[in-house]
């Protein structure tokens, strides 16, 4: 017998494939933190692509509270 996925479960799955195949690196809720110059620590909330920025995320700060950042793919790394 298995055991169905309680709600929060279920969505998190369904936003995770709704994100396009270019958004990998990281996931709805992940730790993350700015790499270079002016720091930002938080957890990924969202994405976004440009032309200029295939690979974007938003994310949201774990000091100020609804404060929310968009950073390439490549300004960020997964966070303790």
């Amino acid at each position: 017998m298995t055991k169905e996925a309680g709600p929060a479960a279920r969505l998190d799955e369904e936003l995770r494939q709704a994100w396009p195949e270019t958004h990998r690196t990281f996931r709805m809720g992940d730790n993350v933190r700015k790499v270079r110059g002016s720091q930002w620590h938080g957890r990924v909330v969202g994405w976004y692509s440009t032309e200029l920025t295939p690979e974007g995320y938003a994310v949201e700060s774990d000091r100020e509270r609804g404060s929310v950042q968009i950073y390439p793919a490549s300004a960020l790394e997964h966070a303790a």
